[in-house]
């Protein structure tokens, strides 16, 4: 897939999860800007427009009817632990609120892995500009 993020993406650990009204699917990684998940239900393709629920099950942290727009979606086999095949979902963000940016931001500053190359700040600007 292209990268046409334009806000700096971040890893997250297991026990992070998307909720849809008929699907649920694991965080793969996260941005202002948007999610790139694995879905259980392959057969479901979500549609733009629709809402998601993020779920930290390590920090309790629930950010709710968060506005998407779907980028990509592809199918693919192994991605679970079960082996089975999952759908790939690509989503972007839309028409936040100021509270649901806040939120996301806190999201990101306290559940992301790896390289912390960032601040409150600097995650905070991408937010305003993306």
């Amino acid at each position: 897939m292209l990268e046409r993020r334009k806000s700096q993406r971040f890893k997250v650990d297991n026990g992070h999860f998307i909720i849809h009204s008929r699907n649920v699917g694991k965080i793969e990684d996260i941005s202002m800007g948007g999610l790139c998940c694995s879905c259980i239900n392959e057969d479901f393709d979500p549609a733009s427009e629709d809402k998601i629920d993020i779920r930290c099950l390590k920090n309790s942290m629930y950010l709710e009817k968060m506005g998407i727009d779907i980028l990509e979606t592809e199918i693919t086999s192994g991605a679970s632990i079960f082996n089975v095949f999952t759908r790939i979902c690509h989503l972007k963000f839309q028409k936040l609120t100021a509270d649901q940016i806040h939120q996301l931001n806190n999201f990101i500053l306290h559940n992301a892995i790896g390289s912390r190359d960032y601040s409150a700040c600097s995650i905070a600007f991408q937010a305003n500009h993306i």
